[in-house]
């Protein structure tokens, strides 16, 4: 007896399958083509493809020029080209170095982080990518030049995008069986905004496009390989008399799966998501194979040579950013345990258990070896336990934008997709059953999604930002999701079921970390075209599409006469013919035929298909009006920027490129990562963390060997990448959040020194303190420059993001009277005594070791508004008269030794010292100290400014005293010179 397919599940004898929309065959789709080609042969699949094949190059060409849109503000007009955002720059500088190094990698950079250096943060092939396409142009055009590199570069993403659409084409079609779902989905992912657009605009190049690109063409080789074992059965019986033939035409493109997925995680260090995804894939269409009294030996090959390839290319690699081991033990456990699962269906299957058994004995392994593992390995019990919410961010990196929860903190993650599955696949499949009829099936799964709308309108801004982010597919595939739940599991349908696996899971990260909005477009507009499809089919627009087609292209094939004569049936004789031919039909006949027609009843007139598809038509074109209306109007506002460092920010790591001392450390240098293992466990050690957070912080603890003249930069970690790559210096803190500092655990935890603890220190000394923690050597500092702007000062901005990775975030609001009543502000002392607020706010008038040496353009912007606001808020709290005029955006500070000035006075009378300060910007302030003479009359100042000018190989600072110091001592006033060299070395200017 032949097997079943496991495509094509027995039907049971009571009941006939019931599909939600229509109960037409699974090849409907191709109708329209099986008609042309009856009257036109192979011409109508050639002109079909080509009609296709434009319209998919116009969608990708479409792609193309969206984001293309807003290059004026990437190719300014001083000639700067400008990235987007942050990451874009340290994958320019990784493409610089490989253009200087080609092939080789920079895989420890001590350019950043200092003073520890960073492992290669990024997987590879991304950056390689670029760089081999940027040499190749650079081979063709003859033209060498770093600016030309980096056109090409910041077009790169765009590229990408457009080879994204043609893929995405491909799996929807091979989804479907359908070039019109794979059209519209093509179509759609092209003009979509959202973060699929913006992450893949010109200048934003980045690797996230590129990730979509490679996980969609693993997917594609995935269902490839799906459809090929349709009607391929092979049992474990084959593969004991090593009958294999039914895999050879599946393997090929099982490996191709394995290959794609492994490379993807050569291009996204977090790629393991999408092997998860295939991973439950398989364990999900193994337990139905099962349950269902089919062979589960394909879908276990298949998954076991895509988890082989894939482990086997990230071992090879060197890195690929922070999670190779955890790559290494996921992949290793996922082949294992695909493995027992194949074993333990071949044993249940050959002794006949009850089918239950599997499930049951599959949870109580998982458990055991879970336990097991965690008992052994802390790596292993991380990798166990953080996978529900493996993504989930906590303290202070809740403030990273791309990682923070897209629906917010207030429900677990996990349990808002729980909901999600229950609401709109289980609740709904369990109702199924009960309804015969197939239209009052779609009824109630469509009514579903609404009751779902209804309680996201009514829970919070959910409902809101699926628009924002989505557009009208936000919604669309909460309907279209049940209707193909229920489809794929009653025909067990493997490509429908991982369609819906892919949703979901890219809904559980979604719901985790914001940054997968750009993966979640993909399968829900997918969804959105299946919907569409069906509603098409419903209406039998296909059918009409196929009358259309045979009638215009039958005329370009020259055969409209034969069409007629085919169209036109022969009559129906009432009467045989004897043996020798037919008869016609007497007149006596014809006429009793017609009085009997006459004397029935006349039945209701259906509906034609024609006038069943105009219905259809209207139908379609408002539902895709009440599409693409919004969704083209959303997608120019993401076109008009692309983001990146503002031209205060340029000019001002312009300006520290030119004017600060050029460090002597090799950029393009070969370097390796100083190796520390304080525990003695044999692993370089780092700040512990859970689930993601585990595996990152991996920072040594053992400073970088650098060579003399060497230092770093203080600034937040959002602006690390500028400092490196256009001010061409050592940031102490990066976009990685290498450096940052703070706690990890709770509040109670010891500080780590970080940007993050010295920008909100409460005064100098303790803000010096952290500075100097940050290198732990003897008599070095962790930077020599602080970099501020507005935004870092202001506590509507980046100030709270500041507090939050230090976990101490009380005690800075204050409570203000106002005409409508008491309102809760940032404000208190505490604020305002925080060394990011003295530096950038109060321009480090009073300290000791820290002066001005830059100051930026004025921002004409919002963020100037902030400015005045906290200055103005300051005078009303203290009753105090500090001028309110804005000034720089950013601002740049030395610290500095200090020249300390003494003297003598009357005992323990007051002493003061003050000079004008111009900045560069032509603005003035009074820097100013007051102390008090000791028992003994001495009395003694550390000043940060130098009267007399920048010196050779040393800081040109353009922010200077308009003159010498005036001190006040005993009622009289004293001018008072200090030279750059007292300044730099801490040496003593006496006052006599």
């Amino acid at each position: 007896m032949a097997q079943k397919s496991n495509h094509e599940p027995a039907k049971p004898v009571d009941e006939k399958p019931a599909a939600p929309v229509s109960t037409e065959t699974a090849h409907k789709d191709s109708k329209s083509d099986d008609l042309a080609h009856k009257y036109l042969g192979d011409k109508s699949s050639i002109l079909t493809s080509v009609f296709y094949g434009v319209l998919l190059l116009i969608s990708a060409i479409l792609a193309f020029v969206i984001r293309i849109a807003p290059r004026e503000g990437v190719f300014l007009s001083n000639g700067f080209i400008r990235l987007g955002e942050n990451d874009p720059w340290y994958h320019w500088r990784n493409i610089d170095y490989l253009l200087h190094n080609y092939p080789h990698m920079s895989w420890f950079d001590p350019s950043t982080t200092y003073p520890y250096g960073t492992n290669q943060a990024f997987a590879p092939l991304f950056d390689m990518m670029a760089a081999t396409f940027i040499k190749i142009l650079q081979f063709l055009t003859g033209n060498t030049s770093s600016d030309y590199a980096m056109t090409i570069f910041a077009y790169w993403p765009c590229l990408l995008a457009a080879l994204c659409v043609i893929v995405i084409y491909f799996v929807a079609k091979k989804i479907f069986n359908s070039r019109a779902v794979g059209l519209g989905s093509a179509f759609f992912v092209a003009i979509v905004p959202g973060q699929i657009l913006s992450r893949s605009i010109i200048g934003f190049s980045d690797h996230h496009i590129a990730e979509v690109l490679f996980s969609s063409i693993a997917i594609f080789f995935l269902i490839v390989t799906l459809l090929k074992a349709k009607d391929k059965v092979i049992t474990y019986a084959d593969l004991k008399n090593k009958n294999v033939s039914a895999l050879k035409p599946i393997i090929p493109y099982a490996v191709l799966t394995g290959i794609f997925l492994g490379l993807y995680a050569l291009i996204w260090e977090g790629a393991l998501l999408f092997a998860f995804m295939i991973g439950l894939f398989v364990v999900v269409q193994m337990m139905a194979n099962h349950m269902r009294k089919e062979s589960t030996v394909f879908i276990a090959i298949t998954g076991m040579i895509i988890f082989a390839i894939n482990l086997i290319l990230v071992v090879i690699t060197p890195q690929i950013g922070e999670y190779k081991s955890l790559h290494i033990l996921a992949l290793s456990a996922g082949l294992i345990a695909i493995l027992a699962m194949a074993i333990l269906s071949y044993l249940l299957e050959k002794k006949n258990l009850n089918r239950l058994y599997y499930p049951v004995i599959l949870i109580v392994l998982g458990a055991a070896a879970a336990i097991a593992g965690s008992l052994i390995s802390d790596t292993v019990k991380n990798a166990v336990f953080g996978v529900v919410g493996f993504f989930t961010r906590t303290g202070g990196a809740l403030t990273i934008g791309e990682a923070s929860p897209f629906f917010g903190t207030s429900i677990p993650p996990i349990a808002f997709t729980a909901l999600i599955a229950v609401f709109l696949i289980v609740l709904p499949f369990l109702g199924t059953p009960y309804i015969k009829k197939d239209y009052t099936k779609a009824v109630y799964l469509i009514c579903w999604t609404v009751a779902f709308l209804i309680l996201m309108m009514v829970s919070g801004d959910g409902f809101v930002k699926l628009y924002g982010s989505f557009s009208v597919f936000g919604y669309i595939w909460l309907i279209a999701l049940p209707l193909l739940t229920y489809k794929a599991i009653r025909d067990n349908k493997m490509e429908h079921i991982f369609l819906v696996v892919w949703t979901m899971v890219i809904l559980w990260a979604l719901v985790q970390q914001n940054r997968f909005a750009y993966y979640f477009i993909v399968p829900i507009i997918i969804l959105a075209m299946y919907l569409l499809y069906e509603l098409a089919h419903y209406y039998k627009l296909d059918v009409a599409a196929a009358e259309w087609k045979k009638d215009i292209l039958g005329k370009m094939n020259g055969s409209g006469e034969s069409q007629k004569a085919d169209a036109k049936p022969e009559p129906v004789h009432a009467e045989k013919a004897d043996s020798k031919g037919h008869r016609p039909e007497s007149k006596a006949a014809k006429q009793a035929a017609r009085s009997e027609a006459a004397r029935q009843p006349a039945k209701p007139k259906k509906k034609s298909t024609s006038e069943k598809a105009i219905t259809g038509a209207v139908i379609m074109v408002v539902a895709l009006l009440i599409i693409l209306v919004p969704t083209a109007l959303m997608t120019v506002q993401y076109t008009y920027g692309t983001g990146g460092p503002n031209m205060p920010w340029i000019n001002a790591t312009t300006w520290m490129a030119n004017n600060t001392p050029t460090p002597t450390l090799d950029p393009y240098g070969t370097y390796t990562q100083p190796f520390v293992d304080l525990d003695g466990d044999g692993k370089a050690d780092r700040v512990s963390g859970s689930g993601i957070e585990f595996y990152e912080n991996q920072v040594s603890t053992v400073p970088f060997d650098y060579p003399d003249g060497c230092y770093g930069i203080m600034s937040w970690w959002d602006y690390g990448h500028w400092i490196e790559v256009i001010g061409e210096r050592m940031p102490n803190s990066n976009p990685f959040q290498f450096g940052v500092g703070g706690r990890r655990g709770n509040v109670t935890d010891p500080m780590i020194p970080g940007s993050a603890p010295y920008f909100t220190a409460e005064n100098e000394s303790m803000a010096t303190y952290y500075l100097e923690a940050i290198d732990p050597r003897e008599n070095m500092s962790g930077a020599r420059y602080i970099v501020t702007d507005i935004e870092m000062a202001s506590g509507m901005s980046k100030f709270y993001a500041m507090t939050a990775w230090t976990l101490d975030t009380t005690g800075y609001t204050v409570t203000v009277p106002t005409s409508e009543g008491n309102i809760t502000l940032i404000g208190s002392d505490r604020y305002f005594n925080s060394q990011v607020v003295q530096l950038h706010l109060f321009d480090a008038q009073h300290m000791k070791q820290y002066r001005m040496v830059y100051e930026s353009e004025m921002d004409n912007g919002n963020m100037r508004q902030q400015e005045i606001y906290y200055k103005n808020l300051y005078n009303y709290l203290h009753t105090a008269n500090i001028s309110n005029q804005s000034s720089g955006y950013v601002k740049i500070f030395e610290y500095v030794k200090g020249a300390n000035v003494t003297g003598t006075a009357t005992p323990n009378s007051t002493v003061s010292i003050y000079t004008t300060i111009q900045t560069n910007q032509g603005r003035t302030f009074t820097y100013s100290q007051e102390t008090t003479a000791d028992a003994n009359g001495q009395y003694s100042f550390t000043v940060p400014y130098s009267t007399s000018g920048p010196i050779s190989g040393q800081t040109n600072f353009v922010v200077k005293p308009t003159g010498a110091y005036t001190l006040t001592a005993d009622g009289a006033t004293k001018k008072v010179e200090v030279s750059e060299q007292a300044v730099l070395q801490g040496q003593t200017v006496q006052v006599t």
